[in-house]
């Protein structure tokens, strides 16, 4: 139940980070449209834009990026068999979500602290437009806590399994 559940968040947060990121672009052209032809630039089209890119970094980043597409330094697991691999799966996830653990006050305090300023020309809340850091900020340890979980599990081999050679290929090779 809970996976199908994730899957279709997954799912939704793809959609709404297409749709927003098509806006961008639409927006783009708007401006430069109002700005070159119409000869009336526009400003609330530049900030909604970075409004925008700023959600749909965060947003992809924590709900739809998978593990094997983030950038990761794995020279040392690609070579170690799959005890150490588990090891070390468990060390960062713990790492990871300790650290994020510590620094979530100091993040959802300022945040929250941002009420008191707006945008320029939108004159919208900060703390709304920074929320997306704190979701993600969440994001990042439910998924060092899951990952974790996973690796205490009895089919944890599955998930230490090295990724085959076109999945790992990058633009260096």
């Amino acid at each position: 139940m809970a996976r199908i559940w994730f899957s279709k968040a997954h799912r939704t947060a793809e959609v709404v980070a297409t749709a927003m990121f098509a806006a961008i672009f639409v927006l783009f052209l708007f401006a430069v449209f109002m700005r070159y032809a119409v000869g009336k630039p526009l400003a609330w089209p530049d900030e909604l834009n970075m409004v925008l890119l700023l959600w749909t970094t965060f947003l992809t980043e924590a709900l739809v990026l998978a593990e094997r597409e983030q950038v990761t330094f794995d020279a040392v697991y690609d070579v170690a068999g799959p005890e150490l691999r588990r090891v070390i799966g468990l060390t960062a996830s713990v790492c990871i979500f300790l650290m994020f653990l510590l620094a979530f006050p100091t993040v959802y305090g300022y945040v929250t602290f941002l009420w008191r300023e707006r945008t320029n020309v939108l004159e919208w809340r900060l703390d709304w437009v920074f929320s997306c850091f704190v979701m993600y900020w969440i994001a990042v340890m439910v998924r060092a806590v899951a990952k974790f979980v996973v690796l205490c599990g009895k089919n944890w081999r599955e998930n230490v399994t090295a990724a085959p050679p076109d999945e790992r290929t990058n633009v260096l090779g």
